[in-house]
């Protein structure tokens, strides 16, 4: 059986205790904290209530972690410029947005840090999906103008860390020399419609640039759940889940 306890061996954990003492000087009160160091590790035994207590939310939530929702043809692994496992996502995002907003949606774009853990081959599991994004982070839509647009893509071009769907963009010296949205060249005289994360959205990722879009909808809905609702949504069709390297990130010499 697994181990309740999230402590990692030598974790140390302060308990503060409060001691009053009277200030001669003053007639105010005032509160000195001290703590005391306690080391956890295996001589702690586990608490056999709580054990007892929590079984049945445990083989619960196994169970539920262990459905198969999907099956990949290939383990989808995330890398620097374009990857497998990020292609997958972004497309995923895209897709899934697409059912949850009535307009127009033109690209999405996922940050390789918010990708933490592979899509294995094989049948792929709840649970893997919360490896792959453990994150609470919910779907905002965003409308950008020519400069946060190019801001987007400039960023990709320098970090090299960024999935799109949707798109094409050549890198020269670290810069966009070229870019397509949605099968068309980049008009500067225009607005994008991007799906992405309210953690992108907010400037995290060093996007600060998408903090000034304007925001059409807010979808409470988790990016998790999005994924997730695409997989389900290609087992339904009798798709297993693919992805490849289609040079959406192009580098020239």
């Amino acid at each position: 059986m697994k181990q309740l306890y999230l402590f990692k061996p030598l974790a140390i954990i302060l308990l503060p205790a409060l001691v009053l003492f009277a200030c001669k000087t003053s007639s105010r009160t005032v509160l000195v904290p001290e703590y005391q160091l306690f080391t956890i590790d295996e001589s702690y035994a586990n608490d056999s209530l709580t054990e007892t207590a929590i079984v049945p939310y445990r083989e619960q939530l196994e169970q539920a972690m262990d459905i198969v929702i999907g099956h990949s043809t290939k383990r989808l692994t995330e890398k620097e410029v374009e990857s497998l496992l990020g292609n997958f996502v972004a497309d995923a995002i895209l897709e899934q947005s697409r059912l949850h907003y009535s307009g127009t949606i033109h690209l999405s774009v996922i940050n390789n840090g918010g990708l933490r853990a592979p899509i294995p081959e094989g049948p792929v599991k709840i649970s893997n999906i919360y490896e792959l994004m453990p994150f609470e982070n919910i779907l905002y839509i965003l409308e950008l103008n020519t400069d946060q647009t190019r801001a987007l893509f400039d960023l990709l071009a320098r970090d090299k860390r960024l999935a799109v769907a949707n798109s094409v963009v050549i890198v020269q010296d670290s810069k966009p020399t070229k870019i397509f949205i949605d099968g068309g060249p980049f008009k500067e005289d225009r607005s994008y419609v991007l799906a992405v994360s309210d953690y992108l959205a907010s400037g995290g990722g060093g996007m600060e640039f998408l903090k000034e879009a304007k925001v059409l909808e807010k979808v409470n809905i988790k990016i998790r759940d999005l994924i997730v609702d695409q997989i389900k949504l290609l087992e339904s069709k009798g798709i297993q889940l693919d992805a490849e390297i289609e040079g959406r990130v192009k580098l020239v010499p």
